[in-house]
């Protein structure tokens, strides 16, 4: 009976050993935490960026769709961009349309939300003609993005302040206004840090410059 018994211990403790055996050492626990850590350094930037150029790429759709409702307003409009909010808020509800004002979070708060759509039209070729446009959106990213077009070639300013603002083509100087283009079309840009507003390229000191695409928009 007494070898009995010995071997029944025999038998639990090598039962008892093949369980401890079958557990993680705190070696393998560092290991595994630490291959989780250098994942989580790597993923977390990367998920970042894909949200940050999501959320600006929604800001550049939004930019798009709301000239194709300006280019149909100015169609039925005499060739015009000479309308307001309540024109553009009717043909484009989705959107809420700020003239001249800010979007977003700024020293002067105007509406916020992605939806925003800051405008401003321009005379471009002549006096008083409306044939440009400028928009603005403040995407999630704190990035403004501009999108300006222009019906006509644009000429120099006319010299004196006028309503709807005067569009400056290039000349050279880097003075306020001057945008640096000396073609009709449509032009990019985007800027951090001074509101989101479509009159802050016509009026910021030292210029402004656009680019073809929204992929080469100019950085304030």
């Amino acid at each position: 009976m007494l070898k009995s018994m010995l071997t029944r211990v025999r038998e639990v403790r090598e039962i008892e050993g093949e369980a401890a055996d079958a557990g993680f050492t705190l070696i393998e626990l560092m290991v595994v935490l630490l291959i989780i850590a250098i994942l989580l350094a790597i993923a977390i930037p990367t998920f970042l960026g894909v949200t940050g150029s999501a959320n600006d790429r929604a800001s550049q759709s939004n930019l798009t769709n709301a000239l194709t409702e300006a280019k149909a307003l100015y169609q039925n409009n005499s060739q015009s961009y000479g309308f307001g909010q309540a024109e553009l808020a009717a043909s484009a509800p989705e959107f809420t349309w700020t003239l001249g004002t800010s979007c977003g979070p700024t020293a002067t708060p105007g509406p916020g939300g992605p939806n925003c759509v800051s405008f401003t039209p321009v005379d471009v070729a002549l006096a008083g003609d409306n044939a440009g446009f400028v928009m603005a959106n403040l995407s999630k990213t704190g990035t403004c993005w501009y999108l300006m077009t222009l019906e006509a070639t644009p000429v120099a300013t006319f010299g004196t302040p006028d309503t709807p603002p005067a569009y400056q083509a290039a000349s050279g100087t880097g003075a306020t206004g001057d945008q640096g283009v000396s073609t009709a079309g449509s032009y990019y840009s985007k800027s951090t840090g001074v509101g989101c507003n479509a009159t802050t390229p016509l009026t910021h000191s030292g210029g402004w410059t656009w680019g073809s695409s929204y992929s080469s928009a100019a950085t304030l």
